[in-house]
């Protein structure tokens, strides 16, 4: 029988093998349209006036003008009466064109004054229903978005519902900052250059802004998937109090591709307020609060913020609020399996209700200065009456800080209620019961491999086992453990009142490292 501790690699790759890669050009809606307005010109001609469009006409309030830039056939989607519903907004720009790359096939249009905005006639009927689609641009390059706008710090307001933006490419800072619901935001890159290969800092001259953009969510049922966001120096996607929305399949602080370039083992993480020649900067990762939202099968990599001593470093995964799913994300790892980690920590959580399940964690930082005690890959952060039911179960978590998963707060208890003991392991069976002074009755126990280095971590998922009423179990491996390796614990009530006045779903601590032989308790090491 194959040993389980040869799992160990291959698991991890395996598991980065799933996350998203450098993504393709999104087809265009299958629905025609009432109603398509061309963009034909790089240029942001008269940025200030707010009657031009390009062929819409309603007395003073609006007149066309040429060319058709974007600012004017944004405004015109967002003035013309709801009865024109749907509308696309295309692209048809000559080569000729001043922004036009040959080398590249890309055209990159220069906002030169104010932000974009997409909004409706009137606020009694915010229908949009508008298509913003950078593949609709004939000719240029076949990979990678046609259309790039350095947004020269401006960006894009979205003012109304059921819009899709996608295969785009911002720079130059701003935020695509979505205020209302079901609007569609996919294929975009955000803060990289033409060529996908490095950050582009949205004021050269002052570094610690890095890219700035990022795409917040204010509202509800809206969705972002299969955008890259390098250099965000605030998060890169923010679901600001909003419900029910979709983050998915979105690759964090890497290049296009997914990649994160080598830095010198000198300069990993370091911390200046200036920027330091050959260091990645990454910027920040996702967070969340609002109710019900979903971040699932993102790659989070290279996370890295230009930032004094005493800074918070980037979080790959915040969440605030209840009743949140967070899984299958790969935190630390490349699109080429490089362990390179992120610069802070891997996910901090508080409020109630949410599942952390399945998400892969390499070589996460410390998430706060001067505290060794709450170092861990997943970090359970709130004081307050409304926590609970925090469930942890099958991450993988390698050569991060301090445990696998911790809690700050106020109160003692879930930290001092032991997850499962074993107390043999005998080839593959494995038996056992509940922690001293912790009865844990039917609760699910989730079974780890870890090797012997004194680090805590859960290196590959051995399965899980129900508990009987008394709080025993017997549980059979896949493998038989080798002679390095041994099994770690978690679990998690079924059942309210289990620990303390914590509901069903509250998953403990990590237990210590139990071997064949015996039982061990392993000293955790602090990484930096």
């Amino acid at each position: 029988m194959k040993h389980f501790r040869n799992a160990i690699v291959t698991s991890l790759i395996a598991g980065a093998l799933v996350a998203p890669h450098a993504p393709a050009l999104a087809s265009a809606p299958a629905a025609p349209e009432a109603v398509t307005i061309t963009v034909t010109t790089t240029d942001d001609p008269n940025p200030t006036s707010l009657t031009e469009t390009c062929g819409y006409t309603q007395g003073a309030f609006f007149v066309p003008a040429s060319p058709c830039s974007l600012r004017r056939a944004l405004r015109e989607a967002s003035a013309r009466p709801r009865a024109d519903l749907p509308i696309a907004v295309t692209f048809n720009i000559t080569t000729a064109d001043p922004g036009y790359d040959s080398s590249l096939g890309v055209w990159t249009l220069t906002l030169s004054a104010s932000a974009l905005e997409l909004k409706t006639p009137s606020i009694a009927n915010l229908a949009g229903q508008v298509t913003l689609d950078g593949a609709t641009q004939p000719g240029g390059r076949g990979s990678g978005p046609k259309i790039m706008i350095n947004t020269s710090d401006f960006g894009l307001a979205v003012r109304s519902r059921g819009n899709t933006i996608r295969n785009i490419g911002f720079f130059g800072g701003g935020v695509i900052d979505v205020f209302e619901s079901d609007n569609l935001n996919e294929n975009i890159w955000m803060g990289l250059s033409a060529d996908g290969q490095s950050m582009v800092f949205r004021t050269p001259l002052q570094p610690q802004r890095m890219a700035g953009g990022g795409i917040v969510l204010r509202s509800d049922n809206n969705i972002v998937r299969n955008t890259v966001i390098t250099g965000a120096f605030s998060r890169a996607i923010d679901i600001d109090g909003g419900d029910n929305n979709q983050v998915t399949n979105n690759t964090i602080g890497t290049r296009a591709d997914g990649t994160v370039p080598a830095v010198a083992p000198a300069i990993v993480c370091n911390r200046n307020a200036n920027a330091t020649a050959g260091s990645w900067y990454g910027g920040w990762g996702i967070s969340t609060s609002g109710i019900s939202n979903t971040i699932a099968n993102n790659r989070i990599a290279g996370l890295h913020i230009v930032q004094t001593a005493n800074a918070t470093p980037p979080m790959a995964i915040e969440i605030f609020g209840s009743n949140h799913t967070v899984r299958n994300n790969i935190i630390g790892v490349d699109s080429a399996n490089s362990e390179v980690g992120v610069c802070g920590q891997g996910i901090k959580v508080s409020g109630n209700n949410t599942v952390i399940s399945d998400n892969t964690i390499v070589k996460s930082r410390k998430g706060f200065e001067g505290d060794s005690k709450i170092d861990a890959a997943i970090l359970a952060s709130d004081s307050s009456p409304s926590f609970d039911a925090i469930t942890v179960r099958r991450n993988i978590v390698k050569e991060s800080a301090g445990r696998v998963f911790s809690f700050n707060l106020n109160t003692n208890t879930l930290a001092l209620f032991k997850p499962a003991k074993i107390t043999q392991i005998s080839g593959v069976t494995v038996s056992g019961g509940s922690g001293d002074g912790s009865p844990c009755p039917n609760c699910l126990i989730d079974f780890y491999t870890d090797d012997m280095d004194g680090l805590e971590e859960a290196l590959t998922y051995g399965g899980t086992a129900t508990a009987d009423g008394s709080g025993n179990f017997t549980f059979t491996l896949p493998a038989a453990l080798a002679a390095d390796t041994g099994l770690r614990t978690i679990s998690t009530p079924q059942q309210a009142a289990i620990i303390g006045s914590y509901n069903a779903g509250s998953s403990t601590l990590m237990s210590p490292l139990y071997t064949a032989a015996k039982k061990m308790y392993m000293p955790i090491t602090t990484r930096l």
